[in-house]
């Protein structure tokens, strides 16, 4: 597995400031003594600077200062000058901050990631103002992508109410060419991972701006690691999202017992869950930057060169790296890529060699058929007489894996003179190499026939034994059901065994942002059922809901009914504790191959919720090891936003016709309020309802930091590091308040009250008819 996680730093203060001083006096061979310098560090990847000085900020203030002096010459109308005509130059070589010379792409020296100018007002409502931040992010993105920069973090809005306006920037910037062209750059919003006042408030922030943007690609978010442990549905949350950075400052770090900086355990598990991602929730950039800063700000326990955190860091990858190394030892480089791809239709399409070849080389799956066969003809040759051969199918044989299963078994048990295999397979290819290994290795005692199984006409054969392995990431979605229905109809008898003996289907909705993103680029894209592999995304509801369950023999009797024996129409109710957007729904399937032995790729992380009762089994469990098969995700065709403690039901129907199989989803959702009995006064939420609790009311009276900065370090103080000594005139860092509204609790007068069951929302209906994706009979 390629590795995609790398170590970044934005230098001491002294480090820069010289490299600063030297552009500023035009001394270039000095700035190149400084680069030289810096490049014979390999102990990081990345080098995180300023694009642009303080002394670019002073140009660009007597520039509007100049131009308003020459519009109006007065101060108390200049916000209403038109910014039509005004022209802020681009940075000089005396401005910049990082060298023009740098080779951004060699591979044998650090890159760098670039710091947008945090001074700008970019939620000010005035024409102007906003035409003078668009200008000059403009002309920093415009130098980046000349100086090969494709990284560029930008600071966060200062405040909420005006998060309309900061985001119209950040969409104007977006959708211009210097950050759409080829190479695309990466423009990243640097937020607190987590702030204690409202756990997921800092994740809301982030959608809010990406929504407006518009789920653009080349929009990502940079997270400050937090110095308090972070709940795990908030971690979940980040780790579906386009997370380009982490941004550690040096006063996360606690000493151990050397008196060394090291990280919390909690910081350390965040660090391997993000390279366990591996860059795969981005579309474009696919790497994530770990990012130390403020390394100039320790504190006073810990006093360390910039290089023992450095040299921490990575040894934290080095480690983690070897465990996912050990973790996926048995997988191949194709898959561990992430990837979606349209379900396979065997029963359709030819399989190519290769498809065939990965799927034999999954030794969990095809160890547990083997344990199954060898008991169900074990039984089978305890009810014989052996008057009478035993018939087994194999049905889809393919290129004969499970073929070779039954034969070596029937060997092994002394039986093979007492046994007819059948191996039905349709693709002629697979078929050439079923004969090439009925000669090699099966000493020609397999009987071959080249048909479909559901035109198989030789009604004179009945099977004891049937084996097929046509099962789908749904379970069903493969047409198992109908392909095996010629076999039970006109080829089985009372007493035969079908392996897999049942197969059930389950769905949870969830959030990927990188899918939502990924597939409304494709045609039908978002009305179409993918199998999604290594996709990142996190749970939303608090299970996994089982839908429908197939058995065989099913023994249906007449054609009238083969619809209602193959169709199925759900309804199913799932909780939402904590707010989010919904993008799709999973699904997932687990079979009973024979008396108990399963497969299964349902999760672990979450219970089940079963049809009844009596199917609930403790023991149904991911099946460990076993990679035949990658989640299904059914799309929403737009993100279904739900509020905190919110419940969604789901419409979900498998719809058989005699021409196709097609698959309908759609979600509603609902909360429950507490009404007075004449429904005209809205008491309260629930007791379980929680309101949103960030407040959005408040307005600063200052920029200056002493006055809103808490009293505690939050996580808001870590990504303000991040910018300060960025330019010495520079406002101060873009912070603002996150704490909890006080929760109103009206008085409850003494009247009766009613339960309601209110909708917040309903989406479309997809795939209506199949229309976008079916399953030809």
């Amino acid at each position: 597995m390629q590795n995609n996680v790398f170590v970044g730093v934005k230098p001491k203060l002294t480090s820069y400031q010289d490299m600063m001083n030297s552009m500023h006096n035009s001394k270039v061979e000095i700035m190149a003594k400084n680069q030289a310098d810096l490049n014979k560090s390999t102990k990081y990847d990345y080098l995180l600077l300023p694009i642009t000085s303080s002394r670019y900020k002073d140009i660009v203030d007597k520039t509007v200062k100049a131009y308003r002096a020459a519009s109006i010459g007065d101060s108390e109308h200049s916000k209403n000058i038109s910014p039509k005509s005004l022209t802020i130059p681009k940075p000089q070589l005396q401005d910049i901050c990082i060298p023009p010379f740098h080779d951004n792409g060699n591979k044998s020296s650090f890159s760098f990631i670039g710091l947008l100018s945090s001074w700008l007002e970019l939620e000010d409502g005035t024409p102007l103002n906003r035409e003078i931040s668009f200008q000059v992010l403009l002309n920093e993105c415009k130098y980046a992508r000349f100086a090969g920069i494709e990284k560029l973090i930008l600071a966060p809005p200062r405040n909420l109410k005006t998060i309309q306006s900061y985001s119209q920037i950040i969409s104007r910037l977006l959708n211009t060419r210097e950050i759409t062209n080829v190479p695309p750059l990466v423009l990243s919003i640097s937020l607190p991972l987590y702030e204690d006042s409202d756990s997921l408030a800092a994740w809301e922030l982030w959608n809010t701006i990406r929504k407006i943007c518009n789920y653009h690609k080349s929009l990502t978010v940079s997270l400050a690691l937090p110095k308090i442990k972070t709940p795990t549905h908030v971690l979940s949350r980040w780790l579906s999202e386009p997370v380009s950075c982490l941004l550690i400052s040096s006063s996360v770090f606690a000493t151990n017992q050397y008196e060394y900086p090291v990280l919390h355990k909690y910081n350390q598990n965040i660090i391997k869950k993000f390279q366990e991602i591996n860059g795969n929730s981005q579309t474009i950039s696919g790497e994530l930057v770990i990012i130390l800063h403020s390394l100039d700000k320790s504190g006073d326990q810990i006093k360390m060169e910039e290089s023992v955190y450095v040299d921490y860091i990575n040894y934290l990858l080095k480690r983690n790296d070897t465990l996912l190394i050990t973790k996926n030892k048995d997988h191949n480089d194709v898959l561990s890529q992430p990837s979606l791809m349209p379900p396979l239709q065997p029963h359709k399409e030819t399989l190519s060699n290769s498809i065939y070849s990965v799927f034999e080389n999954d030794t969990v799956k095809y160890d547990l058929y083997e344990q199954s066969i060898d008991e169900a003809m074990l039984d089978l040759i305890g009810n014989n007489t052996m008057d009478k051969n035993l018939i087994v199918l194999i049905a889809g044989a393919g290129r004969g894996p499970l073929v070779n299963k039954v034969f070596l078994i029937a060997k092994r048990h002394g039986i093979l003179s007492h046994i007819q295999i059948i191996a039905l397979e349709k693709n002629p290819q697979a078929y050439l190499y079923l004969q090439k290994r009925n000669f090699d290795k099966w000493e020609n005692k397999v009987d071959l026939v080249l048909e479909d199984m559901r035109f198989w006409s030789d009604s004179s054969i009945k099977v004891d034994l049937c084996i097929s392995e046509l099962l789908g990431s749904f379970g069903c979605n493969e047409l198992s059901p109908e392909c095996l229905w010629n076999i039970e109809k006109c080829h089985s008898k009372e007493s035969t065994i079908f392996i897999p003996q049942s197969y059930s289907s389950y769905i949870a909705p969830i959030s990927s942002p990188i899918l939502y993103q990924s597939l409304a680029t494709k045609e039908s894209g978002l009305e179409s059922p993918w199998v999604a592999h290594n996709i990142p995304y996190t749970f939303l509801s608090s299970k996994v809901n089982q839908l429908w369950t197939f058995k065989h023999p099913a023994r249906p009797n007449t054609i009238e009914n083969e619809i209602s024996n193959f169709s199925r129409n759900m309804t199913t109710e799932f909780k939402i504790k904590h707010r989010g957007d919904i993008h799709a729904l999973m699904g997932f399937f687990s079979a009973e191959l024979y008396k108990g032995s399963k497969i299964s790729i349902v999760p672990n992380e979450l219970p089940i919720k079963f049809l009844s009762q009596d199917d609930s089994e403790p023991n149904i469990q991911k099946t460990h090891g076993m990679y035949s098969w990658s989640p299904i995700v059914f799309p929403l065709a737009y993100p279904f936003s739900v509020s905190d403690n919110t419940e969604i039901t789901v419409l979900f129907s498998r719809v058989h016709s005699f021409e196709k199989v097609w698959y309908e989803w759609s979600l509603e959702s609902f909360v429950y309020v507490i009404i007075s009995d004449n429904s005209s006064t809205k008491l309260k939420y629930q007791e379980s309802l929680s309101p949103k609790q960030n407040n959005t009311e408040d307005e600063f009276s200052s920029t200056t930091t002493s006055n809103f900065l808490p009293v505690f370090e939050n996580g808001w103080q870590s990504v303000s590091e991040l910018y300060q000594s960025v330019a010495p005139n520079a406002a101060a860092s873009p912070i603002f308040n996150l704490d909890s509204a006080q929760q109103y609790s009206p008085r409850l007068e003494e009247i009766p009250e009613v339960h309601a069951k209110i909708r917040t929302g309903v989406s479309k209906l997809h795939n209506v008819n199949g229309l976008a994706f079916h399953m030809p009979l």
